[in-house]
C-alpha cells in the first residue's frame, strides 16, 4: 500500500461514539451536542498501517519541541514540568510571569486537509505517502453509533478521526506554523537562549510572557496565525493569570 500509494475503500469506513465528556453533569437538562466528545473506531488493519506509517515515515512527522502530545517519552506532566520551570526561573529573578492558556474549538474536527497536504509538500515527504494519505481522506467516511443504531454514513470533508493512530501526528504538523510564528516574533520568556514563549499539548496551548503588553503581542500573534488555519479559539476555557515575585 505505501508502494502503491492506496488504501481499500472500507479503510476510510469508522463508526463515531459520542463519549461523554468529564466536565459534563448528565442529570441537567441543558445537555446539548458539545457535551459529548466523538471517537471513531475504525479497521484493525487500517491502524496497522498507520503504525507501519509512523515507524517508516517517522522523519518526515516531526515538530516543534514546544509539543508535548502524541510523541514518544513525553506526556503532559512534561509539559506542565516545563511550564513550572520557566514559571520558577522568572519569579526567582524577580520578574512577574504572564500566562495565557488557549483552548480551541472543536480543532480536530476543523483541520482543513488540503492545507495540511500543502504543508507536507513543504517537509517533502515522498509522494507516495503524500498519496496515500489524499485518497485516504478523500474516502473518509463515518456514521454516529448511539447505543445499538447506527446513522447513515456520511463524508469526512474536513478534520481527522479522533480515535486514529496517525490523526494526533498529523494535527501536530498542521498546527506547528503557530509555534513557529511565536518563535520568530522574539517575544516572551526565554531560558538558556531557548523560546518558551508557547508550549502546546494538542488543542491546549500556552503563552507565556514577562508583561502584560509582551502577552498581547503574543496572543495577536497567535491568534492571526490560528485564524490563518481556521482555527477558532474557546472563549469559556481560556484564561489569563499574573504570576507575580515576592522578592
Amino acid at each position: 500500500m505505501l508502494r502503491l500509494a492506496y488504501v481499500p475503500h472500507c479503510f476510510g469506513l469508522s463508526y463515531t461514539v459520542p463519549v461523554v465528556k468529564n466536565n459534563t453533569n448528565m442529570h441537567s437538562k441543558t445537555i446539548t451536542v458539545d457535551d459529548f466528545r466523538g471517537i471513531s473506531i475504525s479497521s484493525v488493519l487500517s491502524k496497522v498501517l498507520e503504525h507501519c506509517i509512523l515507524d517508516r515515515c517517522h522523519e518526515f512527522l516531526s515538530t516543534s519541541d514546544n509539543q508535548f502530545c502524541f510523541k514518544r517519552g513525553l506526556s503532559c506532566s512534561h509539559a506542565i514540568f516545563t511550564l513550572r520551570t520557566v514559571v520558577d526561573h522568572y519569579v526567582n529573578y524577580g520578574s512577574t510571569v504572564n500566562v495565557c492558556s488557549l483552548d480551541l474549538s472543536k480543532a480536530l474536527d476543523r483541520m482543513n486537509h488540503h492545507a495540511l497536504s500543502t504543508k507536507l509538500m513543504k517537509r517533502n515527504i515522498p509522494i507516495n505517502l503524500l498519496s496515500l494519505l489524499e485518497l485516504w481522506f478523500s474516502v473518509s467516511m463515518t456514521c454516529v453509533k448511539w447505543g445499538l443504531v447506527y446513522s447513515d454514513y456520511f463524508s469526512l470533508s474536513c478534520g481527522v478521526r479522533q480515535g486514529g493512530v496517525l490523526s494526533p501526528c498529523l494535527f501536530a504538523i498542521f498546527i506547528n506554523s503557530v509555534v513557529d510564528k511565536v518563535i520568530e516574533s522574539g517575544l516572551g520568556c526565554y531560558l538558556n537562549m531557548t523560546c518558551f514563549s508557547i508550549l502546546l499539548y494538542a488543542d491546549d496551548i500556552v503563552l507565556l510572557a514577562p508583561s502584560v503588553h509582551l502577552l498581547q503581542l503574543l496572543l495577536n500573534t497567535c491568534e492571526d496565525e490560528l485564524s490563518f488555519l481556521d482555527m477558532r479559539l474557546n472563549n469559556k476555557n481560556s484564561a489569563c493569570i499574573r504570576i507575580v515575585s515576592t522578592l
